[in-house]
């Protein structure tokens, strides 16, 4: 799909943009009056449909592979010839693991958790931020996990995969300052999206209970009582890209019904 002359004014790059979560951030955005590239592996055309009357705010649909430098460098080159420079970069893209032991989770699926979830981050950081506007309230957010700060049995790439990325985005806000561009991370806990749920599922059968039970335990421990709409993350996502957030980097956001207190 070619870039679209219109609409003008700022710019946001939402790489994952497919996703329950990345829909949300991009409708967030196109509210907003941002034009939006969407950038994911799959389902493109449907991310842009979901926007409803807002779709004509798509600048531009990337296929993109995270697991390839190639295509992320390609992603880089379709920008700079465009020449659209890039005021918000929100990376929502990230998988989970299969609920097992360290002892009995395959290397491929490590593998393909860091490749994802962290490897891939710095991939866009490294092809995507020279076509950030420097010196004019430029943002980055990545989206990590309350999982950033403990570590859960089952689910061991997982957390070390967001462990990193929040340490990752701390190194990257620091090189960045000097340029202007604010680098921060929103930190969810449980979200009602397909890759909540298929957790939910997968961990039962790891535990050996129903998920209905699990689901329970689960969502017990949050004291709001419900895991969150993909739309309150991505109220915290336009939080940290706007003016009002002109002082914060480095910073890690929580956005978890309060299920982990820091």
């Amino acid at each position: 799909m070619s870039l679209s002359s219109e609409p003008e004014g700022k710019v946001a790059l939402v790489v994952g943009g497919a996703g329950a979560v990345g829909r949300a951030v991009c409708r967030r955005f196109v509210e907003e009056g941002y034009a939006v590239v969407i950038a994911d592996a799959r389902g493109l055309d449907a991310a842009k449909s979901s926007l409803g009357r807002h779709a004509s705010r798509v600048k531009d649909l990337i296929e993109v592979d995270l697991r390839e430098e190639n295509s992320v460098a390609a992603m880089g080159r379709r920008l700079e010839q465009s020449g659209s420079l890039i005021d918000a970069l929100v990376i929502v893209a990230g998988v989970q693991q299969p609920a097992a032991t360290v002892l009995k989770l395959e290397t491929s699926d490590w593998d393909h958790v860091m490749d994802v979830n962290l490897r891939g981050p710095f991939l866009v950081c490294k092809h995507i931020l020279p076509r950030l506007t420097p010196h004019s309230s430029s943002s980055v957010v990545i989206v990590g996990s309350f999982w950033a700060y403990e570590g859960h049995a089952f689910f061991s790439a997982y957390c070390a995969s967001k462990a990193g990325l929040r340490v990752f985005t701390q190194s990257l806000a620091a090189e960045m300052a000097p340029s202007g561009i604010r680098v921060n991370m929103v930190a969810p806990g449980n979200i009602d999206t397909p890759m909540h749920h298929n957790a939910i599922e997968a961990e039962a059968a790891e535990r050996g209970i129903s998920v209905d039970e699990m689901r329970s335990l689960e969502w017990a421990k949050i004291p709001m009582g419900k895991p969150a709409d993909p739309l309150e993350i991505a109220d915290a996502v336009n939080f940290l890209v706007g003016a009002s957030a002109s002082y914060i980097t480095g910073s890690s956001i929580d956005v978890n019904g309060g299920v982990v207190f820091r």
